[in-house]
């Protein structure tokens, strides 16, 4: 636990602004819901240039264990700075889900 608290401590003065970038970006359309799970959610990263405009859906994940759909968060801001539309759809992760019930899931986002 302690190893984890000290993480923490070291890495949040670089990732605290950016987490708090993310909550308050007006360009991010944040938790759009999609399905009955908390983990049911997307974000669409808008242009900021009129349309029409191609789009990546980025799926985020971790050896089906972890993942989550804000760690693409920087990426997704270069790719919508170039006029790009981004998805990132979250989705249910093992033991919650086997992997057809992800691939589903993003399906469904």
């Amino acid at each position: 636990f302690l190893r984890l608290v000290v993480f923490v401590l070291l890495t949040l003065p670089v990732l605290g602004p950016q987490f708090v970038r993310y909550l308050t970006h007006p360009r991010v359309l944040k938790n759009i819901v999609y399905g009955p799970s908390i983990r049911h959610q997307l974000d669409i990263y808008l242009p900021d240039t009129p349309g029409p405009h191609p789009v990546v859906i980025f799926v985020s994940g971790g050896a089906w264990l972890i993942g989550y759909k804000c760690w693409p968060y920087l990426q997704a801001l270069v790719l919508r700075a170039n006029g790009v539309l981004v998805i990132c759809p979250d989705y249910r992760n093992f033991p919650q889900s086997s992997i057809n019930g992800m691939v589903t899931d993003v399906d469904a986002g």
